[in-house]
């Protein structure tokens, strides 16, 4: 029965074991910590989404608990300054695609680096899974996000017609081929 459990044990811990040790990253002139995202962090991630979106909220509680407890094969990582969140970014791996789900940064923040920092994060795990594409949607209006994923070697896919729910704006589909 011991070795049932232990091996059961084993398991789980496997499956919840850090995809990514906490670290230090040097950004520009700034020393972020990074890290995975945890349930604990729901609160702080709602309140940079209403500053990054403006008051919506994409993404409800319910939403992050379901990603971060997903049994599928997932990462979510934060950026802190100064022990406080001030950008987030995760991807969830569908077959041999790293379908990244999120992106946020501060506006203080944007611009220094730290997004471009989190996705070349993403794309390593997706890498690590056997992935050969990555693809996200980005609203048509935010042009400035759009210019980040040119520059990492995004194209666009498509248009998604009314993607987002709380304002019925279109979408626009893009994938990276990864080089192995």
């Amino acid at each position: 029965m011991l070795k049932r459990f232990r091996a059961i044990w084993d398991t789980l811990a496997q499956k919840n074991a850090p995809q990514l040790e906490r670290q230090v990253a040097t950004i520009g002139e700034k020393h972020y910590v990074i890290r995975e995202l945890r349930t604990e962090d729901i609160k702080a991630l709602i309140e940079v989404q209403r500053e990054v979106y403006r008051g919506n909220l994409p993404w409800s509680r319910s939403a992050f608990v379901s990603e971060l407890v997903s049994p599928l094969p997932h990462l979510y990582l934060c950026a802190e300054y100064e022990q406080k969140i001030v950008a987030f970014c995760g991807c969830r791996i569908n077959g041999n695609d790293g379908h990244v789900t999120n992106v946020a940064v501060l506006p203080n923040y944007q611009g220094a680096g730290i997004g471009t920092w989190l996705l070349q994060q993403l794309e390593t795990f997706a890498k690590s899974r056997g992935c050969l594409t990555m693809s996200l949607e980005v609203r048509l209006s935010n042009r400035d996000a759009q210019r980040l994923y040119r520059k990492l070697g995004y194209v666009s896919r498509a248009i998604k017609e009314g993607y987002y729910d709380e304002t019925n704006e279109d979408a626009l589909d893009m994938v990276k081929y990864i080089e192995e």
